[in-house]
């Protein structure tokens, strides 16, 4: 296992480039439909509107775009899955929530994101108001995880990971299939870390004791 330092990511904080872009995303400005996306009831609408249209991924960036993303496919869906399953024995035994690629936070801009894996505090869970535990969550989770698809390209992924840490993620994976590489986002820290190929990967001090395979589970997945 070697690290290196993380190359710049350029025009990552530069309002000419949205920090949620996906290649192949349908985008659709919900002002123009009189839809203010930061009003008080706008997520319980979004999730009745995403349970009417449930083919469809969909994120709304700060700018208050509807994104309609792009399938993860066959392969990326095994990927989610086998992190989840890892995550989810996890929090049996142990504590907190954790939550598959279909839950959505919603951060200070306004923007409503999914994560491909994540999990929160107990105690954060159970301060949650019962709307929010139902629809969509207010704030990053603690833990949360990006796994780069066959449509994604890294730069928006590692816009979408910065936002995540400002917004209160306390310790995040970015998981790029392509290059064999994880790059570990931790609060506090400015810069990410760069894992080349590892076998495993450690929950450290926010889910201690968690360990998930990505070389057998991901990186080596037939």
């Amino acid at each position: 296992m070697t690290t290196k330092p993380k190359p710049a990511i350029e025009a990552a904080t530069s309002p000419a480039v949205d920090e949620t872009e996906r290649a192949g995303a349908t985008r659709l400005r919900l002002s123009a439909l009189g839809i203010d996306h930061r009003a008080a009831d706008f997520p319980t609408r979004f999730v009745e509107f995403c349970e009417q249209n449930d083919l469809y991924e969909m994120e709304v960036n700060a700018d208050g775009e509807l994104l309609i993303l792009p399938m993860t496919g066959a392969r990326g869906g095994r990927y989610e899955g086998y992190l989840y399953i890892f995550l989810g024995n996890w929090e049996i035994a142990h504590y907190g929530v954790a939550y598959p690629q279909t839950v959505r936070f919603r951060l200070s801009g306004g923007a409503i994101l999914g994560p491909d894996a994540a999990w929160i505090t107990q105690q954060r869970y159970d301060a949650l108001p019962q709307e929010q535990r139902d629809t969509i969550i207010e704030g990053a989770p603690d833990f949360v995880v990006e796994i780069r698809s066959r449509t994604d390209d890294l730069p928006p992924l590692q816009r979408k990971m910065a936002l995540w840490l400002a917004g209160g993620a306390r310790l995040g994976w970015l998981i790029d299939t392509r290059n064999r590489q994880v790059y570990i986002y931790r609060a506090g820290q400015t810069e990410p870390q760069v894992i080349d190929d590892p076998e495993t990967l450690d929950g450290e001090d926010v889910l201690p004791g968690f360990s998930f395979p990505v070389r057998q589970y991901i990186f080596d997945l037939p």
